[in-house]
């Protein structure tokens, strides 16, 4: 979502301000679940990466 997406949301119809609140605690709730699947995405990523590299003479790890 963006912010002129979010903009919008807030300014469509008539909310009280404990309602724009609400939407936009519920909206940052649901960029943060999706924040977090993408870092576990990129975790999986560079665990991915960091067995892939050749062992180094300083580093010691056990192949899957």
């Amino acid at each position: 979502m963006t912010m002129p997406e979010i903009e919008a949301m807030l300014a469509a119809g008539e909310k009280t301000p404990e309602e724009k609140l609400r939407l936009l605690k519920k909206t940052r709730a649901t960029l943060m679940e999706e924040l977090h699947g993408q870092q576990q995405l990129v975790d999986q990523v560079d665990y991915l990466i960091y067995m892939l590299q050749p062992p180094t003479k300083k580093t010691r790890r056990t192949r899957i």
